[in-house]
């Protein structure tokens, strides 16, 4: 199939300039090569032949077309998230001059109407947050409600996941209080009797512990705790057991980090490979989230996931990566475990810039081998499920492409703006 890109090549084996003098195949062309997989390097070529071109076509298209060239340069629409590809496309289409007025309302119309269902969404998990006064037991805590929960649309646009979205939400807030706990706030002599009660399940063994840490601890049993009740009501008996255990999983592997600190102990890069595709925390994410999918999320889905299929472990590396290019910077402003940047450089003994250079390889690798595991036709499980995996490596991309947003959240405000309180105007 991806010699149908020779067409648009001249004798000389090179993509042909003329295309260069069309914005809209240039994106098209840009876009499809996204999907590339290993081996395919005429989509590799066309991905530098577009790239190239439409940073210079910035500068010389229209006001709108221009924008538009500069989204997609950032975040491609196969690798962007939907909801804010879908906003962004409106206001582009709406400024096109030969644009059908009906469809452009009904489109509007349509994106107002889930608008208001996600602003009555992020008000439960707001709800839950305030109800719990985080704030105010875990001093430490980064109030990260509302990008908490652009992560769940971003894996959830579908309207009829609404239940998904908000336990995906809740997900990340709980996974962003215990990755701060074992990252900066707790001691190793304090994380380990932590993982412990989680491993078990119950507070035996926390008597000496902070009351932040106890508190956490109750938060998590509690929340999953309800999860487990109402999959037994809905039949579902054995995914709430699956989703405690992703989660106790991640723990372990957030320690592991925690003792490689307090050691000053650098692991070898296969090492924090191995520990960084738990410590993604994806296992957590996806069974969390799984929860919700009424229709789809069954025992043999979460039996499935536990093995650590290629989907998982493809998008995982996509995550630890991505996070680790995106937020080494700021880490070393503190004391904090080495990243894989760190990891790589520190056992081939080469220059932080130049170990950053390859794990950034390694990670569009990793995106080829997720597509390659995306397009295969013998996926057991329904599409539905399949796409979670895109989606939060879409949700990743976003997040941690240039900056780590979710850190800096600031630099998502327009993004959160759009999408939940600014309607379109009809």
């Amino acid at each position: 199939m991806i010699y149908v890109f020779n067409k648009f090549k001249n004798k000389d084996g090179k993509f042909k300039e003329q295309l260069a003098e069309d914005a809209i195949g240039l994106l098209c062309l840009y876009e499809a090569a996204q999907w590339s997989t290993h081996g395919e390097d005429i989509l590799d070529e066309a991905l530098a032949f577009s790239r190239s071109h439409l940073e210079g076509l910035t500068y010389e298209s229209s006001p709108h077309m221009s924008i538009r060239i500069k989204n997609a340069l950032k975040h491609a629409y196969p690798r962007g998230i939907s909801r804010i590809e879908t906003r962004q496309f409106i206001s582009y289409y709406e400024k096109e001059d030969l644009h059908n007025q009906t469809l452009l309302e009904f489109a509007k119309i349509d994106f107002n109407l889930l608008q208001m269902m996600h602003r009555e969404e992020l008000g439960q998990v707001f709800r839950w947050y305030k109800n719990l006064e985080l704030d105010l037991k875990l001093p430490y805590a980064r109030n990260r409600t509302v990008e908490s929960y652009l992560w769940a649309v971003g894996a959830y646009f579908e309207p009829r996941y609404s239940q998904a979205r908000i336990y995906l939400a809740i997900v990340v807030i709980l996974l962003t209080l215990v990755d701060d706990t074992y990252d900066a706030y707790g001691t190793i002599e304090e994380l380990e009797p932590f993982t412990n009660a989680l491993i078990t399940w119950n507070p035996s063994g926390m008597e000496g512990l902070p009351e932040s840490m106890k508190y956490l601890h109750q938060v998590v049993l509690d929340f999953y705790g309800k999860l487990e009740d109402e999959m037994e009501r809905e039949g579902r008996s054995g995914c709430g057991f699956f989703a405690k255990q992703s989660m106790i999983v991640t723990a372990k592997a957030y320690l592991q980090e925690a003792k490689w600190l307090s050691q000053d102990y650098v692991a070898t890069f296969k090492e924090y490979k191995e520990n960084g595709v738990y410590s993604s925390s994806y296992l957590a994410l996806l069974s969390g989230s799984f929860l919700g999918m009424v229709d789809e999320g069954t025992l043999d889905v979460f039996e499935w996931l536990s093995t650590f299929p290629p989907l998982l472990v493809n998008s995982a590396l996509i995550g630890r990566l991505c996070g680790d290019i995106a937020s080494c910077e700021f880490e070393h402003k503190r004391k904090h475990v080495g990243t894989s940047i760190d990891c790589y450089m520190n056992q081939y003994g080469i220059s932080w810039e130049k170990a950053e250079e390859e794990v950034k390889i390694m990670a569009l690798d990793s995106w080829k081998d997720f597509n390659q595991e995306m397009m295969k036709r013998d996926h057991s499980f329904p599409y539905p499920v399949v796409m979670r995996f895109l989606n939060l490596s879409r949700v990743v991309e976003v997040f941690y492409k240039d900056t780590d947003v979710f850190t800096y959240p600031e630099l998502m405000k327009h993004h959160v703006v759009s999408l939940f309180l600014n309607k379109l105007s009809i």
